[in-house]
């Protein structure tokens, strides 16, 4: 197996892992709005729930969104460029654009998750004070896969420029 396919299977497992979030989600909204407009009871608990669960949706879900060309692009333009063109624009957009950020994203994340892990950190939206080194984690593996994504896009653009298929 490839780099390219290699990295596609695991945007593709990230992508329905990040899918199936929204179950869980919508129960701990479901109960939350039972709890607080029936019962007049709300948890401490279930903002910060969904919030971290939209969280991990959505820093997970970039890498898959990605492969399949889900991010926004401004089509009026890119779609009266020629096959190869785009190929070359996509390569260019990738390496200037989205990658460097994604790796510089992923480094500082990791400090960011790591010192949140080492201090004990806590975060306090509400009084739940639940640990904020999971919620930060999600930092630099999202934009980990992400990056990861574009670096096989970047390879999958330059493999077809070769063989000529644009």
């Amino acid at each position: 197996m490839g780099f390219t396919k290699f990295v596609d299977k695991i945007s593709i497992y990230t992508g329905a892992f990040s899918a199936w979030l929204v179950i869980p989600l919508m129960l701990v909204v479901v109960h939350e709005v039972f709890k607080r407009y029936v019962l007049n009871a709300p948890t401490v608990w279930g903002y910060d729930v969904c919030w971290m669960l939209f969280a991990a949706q959505f820093m997970i879900g970039g890498a898959f969104t990605l492969l399949r060309k889900g991010h926004i692009r401004i089509d009026i333009i890119y779609e009266t460029l020629s096959e190869r063109t785009k190929l070359i624009y996509d390569i260019f957009i990738y390496v200037i654009v989205i990658l460097p950020p994604m790796v510089l994203f992923t480094w500082a994340g990791l400090v960011f998750a790591a010192d949140a892990w080492m201090h004990a950190e806590k975060l306090s939206t509400t009084n739940w004070f639940f640990p904020a080194g999971p919620s930060k984690s999600l930092i630099p593996i999202g934009f980990f896969l992400l990056a990861l994504q574009c670096l096989a896009e970047i390879l999958r653009n330059i493999n077809t420029l070769r063989k000529g298929n644009a």
